[in-house]
């Protein structure tokens, strides 16, 4: 993806849909591999390596205050936003079919109303560091990983049985499609 500044290598792998009731069986579906998680600790010493003024522990003690204070403000129905990242903001998860009703909001604890809070992340999509899906794949370069083949094997029988799910990786670069006669 020449032409694209600061732009991030993101590797996907490819999954076969193995659902025989879809339309879709046996396609090939590309999904992001993730290689792992970093800790606080890993984010702040990637902060501080990327020329800041601040030090890995002034880094990481921000971020620890940030992960108190963001579920502090949410749970008060606040929103958070970070500029170029975006806004963290509450959602109720109401029960199934809501109430019926005026009178059934009045007459209902708010905690029988409600199956859980649920804390959303919107992106932000201002012009300069767009988030959202499209404009962050602008800043990606993609690249081929893994076909990821699934094997379902069983273990024991009846109710004892227990499905295992074993992942085989080939490089996709190193497919070579069957010859045939």
């Amino acid at each position: 993806m020449a032409g694209i500044k600061n732009s991030i290598v993101m590797v996907l792998n490819a999954r076969q849909n193995t659902n025989s009731k879809s339309e879709q069986y046996q396609h090939w579906y590309p999904y992001v591999r993730g290689i792992n998680t970093i800790s606080t600790r890993a984010l702040s010493e990637h902060i501080a390596a990327h020329g800041s003024l601040f030090t890995r522990d002034v880094v990481e003690g921000v971020l620890n205050k940030l992960s108190e204070c963001i579920p502090e403000l949410v749970a008060q129905g606040v929103g958070v936003k970070l500029n170029g990242i975006g806004i963290f903001y509450p959602q109720a998860q109401t029960v199934k079919y809501g109430l019926a009703n005026k009178q059934a909001v009045r007459d209902t604890n708010p905690s029988d109303a409600v199956q859980g809070i649920h804390v959303r992340f919107k992106p932000e999509g201002n012009s300069l560091d767009k988030l959202t899906s499209r404009a962050f794949k602008q800043k990606c370069s993609l690249q081929w990983g893994d076909f990821d083949e699934i094997t379902k094997t069983t273990r024991g029988e009846g109710a004892d049985a227990v499905v295992i799910r074993t992942h085989t990786y080939t490089p996709i670069n190193e497919y070579e499609a069957p010859v045939t006669p």
